[in-house]
């Protein structure tokens, strides 16, 4: 009943497993129908505008879950503040939590749904830049698309991205959306 009769008061110790599971398990989905929209579209990710569009559109989601997960710790379970550490911890475990979805789709995906994905993704890569960078790094991008279908890769990038993304998107969105309770003299 305490609860109750302090709604504006945050709740000391409120656990954050809740929000990151739900909104890492959004925004996993969120990148699910990315890529299936990037798949069914036959985007072309492996030119220029194509790998900005894929990182800026990563950037865009993991913004997305950064914001609502912290929103939602903060509004519906710590009384409307959040400080920001607590902010950057939430919005940073949603974002790898999502990544490693994805990373699961990934794998899933190229191993079982489509097979063939990764020789269609290396036949992009060879029609984009064929003959326009030096034979060397045209093999090691042909053998690192090869490994991307293994359960190992797909994790270890997902966890990397997570990283990656999550602390741009995390540190970011923290810093504006913590709210620290003022400290009451009565």
């Amino acid at each position: 009943m305490e609860t109750l009769d302090n709604l504006n008061e945050p709740q000391k110790g409120t656990a954050i497993w809740d929000t990151v599971l739900r909104f890492g398990l959004y925004g996993g989905g969120a990148m699910v129908v990315f890529s299936l929209l990037t798949y069914l579209t036959e985007f072309n990710m492996m030119t220029i505008m194509g790998g900005i569009t894929m990182f800026l559109m990563a950037l865009l989601i993991a913004f997305g879950i950064a914001i609502f997960a912290i929103k939602h710790q903060r509004d519906k379970l710590d009384g409307g503040y959040i400080n920001y550490g607590k902010a950057l911890l939430v919005a940073l475990l949603a974002i790898i939590l999502a990544m490693i979805i994805s990373g699961i789709w990934s794998f899933i995906f190229t191993n079982f749904i489509d097979p063939d994905y990764i020789v269609k993704l290396k036949d992009q890569f060879m029609e984009t830049w064929g003959g326009k960078m030096p034979e060397e790094a045209m093999e090691q991008t042909l053998e690192s698309l090869e490994k991307a279908g293994e359960i190992g890769t797909s994790m270890f990038n997902a966890i990397k991205g997570g990283l990656v993304y999550g602390l741009i998107a995390s540190l970011i969105t923290a810093g504006f959306m913590k709210r620290e309770q003022k400290p009451s003299y009565m």
